[in-house]
């Protein structure tokens, strides 16, 4: 097995004793040679497999056959992600307990709720805030609790307006605490409503089930509704093992999942592509999904994610991994975005303009090729053309976050308010560091914390 198979093998929260076998085989082929045991690390390191893959050689009682060295990397790596997620949660209680006292109803989300439910283990994976969903009229009382814990807005609302919930979004602006230790993701929705899909959120809601963190009494959504998170949460091309790994595990899991209801959500939030691109390739990693259950889903139509699916199928036959496409080029779009609407000034915003527009019609070499699936070895003629089709990739992977017809409306927006914001060097404007440093706060420590985001 290459390391691709492996590290899927051992990412299962449950394996037979055939795989267990073929795991024992493998990795004690792989620890005869010193340069592959650290190509190995290396490898579960860049895809954020470390931690959880560390565990699992330690439960297999596998560990041991890796020189001390290796050990040694993958101990001290874990150890550091498990601390940065209990400081996390030290500082979740405190904000879920002033939750409590203002009768704000919270349900945790994602990886913070898997490392209780699924993994029984803190440390499975990085995680980059803490996320949960409340109901659209409680964000004003949650920034007024945030704000009075003197925790820091990252972005706009930064003033500390008492903004409503926006309609066109599905989550507020996220805070930091005064530490750095947390991030919140709070949201009232699970995914964009300016995007195709539509999630029935009173269903969510109803459906829900109780939940205990840490002694809070909280709540989780259902199996179902947490599948269907996980679905509208997996990246284009942000998927990996480490991402596909929580839907077979949930399936691996104590939850009782019910299929037709499954099926049934994930038709009426108009997900049955997007399910089939998240089921097939969690196949790919760990052939834990029914076949049926996949093949009822199937939509009819092919569209943008089933020709991308079809075009990652193939290169995973040719070259053995998912990985070989991995990139999160979105967030490095956000990224750009993000610091757009931090500064109010003609000669930052034109720079920053300019750097997405280049991001989205010329992007490097090695994203061109991840775009299509292929790599350096391939014809001038197949790069030529991944180079033709970067730019409709590209905007098809922020279609899909945020909707086609608003894409255009954002890029039209941020023309005008690069133009408009010549006007602020005659009437002059706060900007988002200036407040910081107002209120004693550093902007390069918020730098550094939004640099660690991944």
């Amino acid at each position: 097995m290459n390391n691709f198979q492996i590290t899927s093998l051992l990412s299962k929260v449950i394996i037979s004793d055939s795989e267990k076998q073929d795991l024992f085989k493998s990795i004690k082929n792989l620890c005869e040679n010193k340069a592959a045991q650290t190509a190995f690390f290396e490898y579960c390191k860049n895809w954020k497999l470390a931690p959880w893959v560390f565990v699992r050689l330690k439960r297999l009682n596998l560990l041991a056959l890796f020189d001390s060295e290796i050990q040694q990397r993958f101990s001290v790596f874990y150890e550091q992600i498990k601390k940065e997620n209990e400081d996390r949660n030290k500082e979740a209680i405190k904000i879920l307990k002033a939750f409590k006292k203002n009768n704000i109803d919270v349900i945790i989300l994602k990886g913070n709720l898997f490392i209780h439910t699924i993994y029984q283990d803190t440390g499975y994976k990085k995680m980059n805030d803490f996320d949960i969903l409340i109901h659209p009229k409680d964000w004003y009382k949650v920034q007024k609790i945030y704000l009075s814990m003197n925790y820091i807005p990252l972005g706009f609302g930064w003033s500390g307006e008492k903004q409503k919930a926006a309609k066109f979004s599905h989550a507020g602006i996220s805070f930091i605490s005064p530490n750095y230790k947390c991030i919140t993701g709070t949201q009232w929705g699970l995914k964009s409503p300016t995007s195709k899909y539509d999630v029935d959120i009173d269903d969510l809601w109803k459906t829900a089930i109780a939940f205990d963190f840490y002694g809070e009494k909280v709540k989780q959504l259902s199996p179902e509704y947490n599948i269907l998170h996980l679905i509208l949460h997996m990246g284009i091309y942000k998927c990996g093992t480490r991402d596909f790994m929580d839907v077979y595990n949930l399936f691996l899991s104590e939850y009782d999942i019910d299929n037709n209801k499954l099926i049934s959500i994930i038709s009426q939030s108009n997900a049955r592509d997007k399910a089939f691109f998240t089921f097939t390739l969690s196949n790919v990693c760990s052939n834990v999904i029914d076949l049926t259950l996949i093949e009822q889903i199937k939509p009819a139509d092919k569209g943008f994610i089933l020709n991308r699916l079809k075009s990652r199928l193939k290169m995973f036959m040719k070259y053995g991994d998912l990985h070989n496409s991995y990139h999160d080029y979105f967030q490095e779009i956000e990224m750009v975005v993000f610091y757009f609407n931090l500064f109010p000034v003609f000669h930052k915003r034109v720079v920053l303009y300019f750097k997405l527009v280049k991001l989205i019609l010329f992007p490097s070499n090695e994203m061109v090729l991840k775009f299509s699936d292929i790599t350096e070895k391939e014809s001038v003629f197949r790069k030529t053309i991944a180079r033709i089709k970067a730019p409709y990739l590209v905007l098809g992977v922020i279609a899909e976050e945020i909707g086609g017809g608003i894409t255009i409306l954002l890029l039209t927006k941020f023309f005008l308010e690069t133009f408009f914001s010549l006007k602020n060097y005659f009437f002059s404007k706060e900007s988002y560091f200036d407040y910081l440093i107002k209120k004693g706060i550093l902007p390069d420590d918020i730098k550094s914390a939004v640099k660690k985001i991944q």
